[in-house]
């Protein structure tokens, strides 16, 4: 029983996010995020500066500013500062996750920076958020009973 009551609480923001996120200083290149973003398979980038969270870089923003295709020398001159979004939206770790996806959709970002006793402890995305769905899914509706043919 003790499971079931557990089951049922609102999970916190620290529970499902991706820990430990890759982030870049404020005076990090072009060429240096998208090569984060790259070798680690993310969309997402927080900047710091002085232990600070300051911005955020999307890999969509960063291809905005800079093509994939622009030169080594053009993407060294463009910087997390000229294209960070500042002032991102900030959690903390122990925000229930219902209240911080609402935000999410309400602001239409992919992305809310964690932190936890103002460091940075990680990045809760868009993909965070559907892995939780699908589990949630999952578990109400096991594989084998597959709704009628009702879709719209």
């Amino acid at each position: 029983m003790a499971a079931v009551k557990k089951r049922r609480r609102m999970p916190i923001v620290g529970a499902v996010m991706t820990s430990f996120p890759y982030f870049v200083a404020a005076d990090a290149t072009a060429a240096t995020m998208e090569r984060l973003m790259d070798e680690h398979g993310i969309r997402h980038l927080p900047v710091q500066e002085n232990g600070q969270v300051i911005g955020i870089v999307s890999e969509r923003d960063l291809h905005h500013y800079v093509k994939r295709e622009a030169p080594k020398a053009e993407k060294d001159k463009i910087l997390a500062r000229h294209i960070m979004v500042p002032e991102p939206y900030i959690a903390s770790f122990r925000a229930p996750l219902n209240e911080v996806v609402f935000e999410m959709a309400k602001r239409r970002i992919g992305s809310v920076i964690v932190q936890r006793q103002g460091k940075l402890a990680g990045i809760l995305s868009a993909i965070d958020v559907c892995r939780i769905l699908g589990e949630y899914l999952e578990s109400m509706f096991p594989s084998g009973s597959r709704g009628g043919n009702t879709a719209a």
